[in-house]
């Protein structure tokens, strides 16, 4: 699976094998929740997800886990990773 971006000196060409567990990658997901409301976010192996306002920059308060927005954030990461969300640095 490649990076949707990687700022990595090693690894800036997007042809090339990525390593999962870069800190460089970033990968841009979105989803609408039960609700209808439509959630953003990047997410970073190694760190987790941040979510984004419509205009793309990070929202000031993130939403806490467990809420609407993380619950499709999972359902997003469970179809891209085929595993669930583990709330601790991950390792594929």
């Amino acid at each position: 699976m490649k990076p949707d971006t990687c700022t990595s000196i090693n690894c800036n060409n997007y042809g090339c094998d990525y390593c999962q567990e870069c800190s460089h990658a970033s990968f841009f997901g979105n989803g609408v929740d039960e609700r209808g409301k439509k959630w953003r976010w990047v997410f970073k192996p190694i760190i987790g997800p941040f979510f984004l306002r419509k205009d793309g920059e990070e929202m000031k308060r993130q939403p806490v886990e467990g809420g609407h927005a993380w619950k499709t954030f999972k359902t997003w990461h469970k179809k891209r990773y085929g595993k669930d969300w583990q709330d601790k640095l991950l390792k594929y």
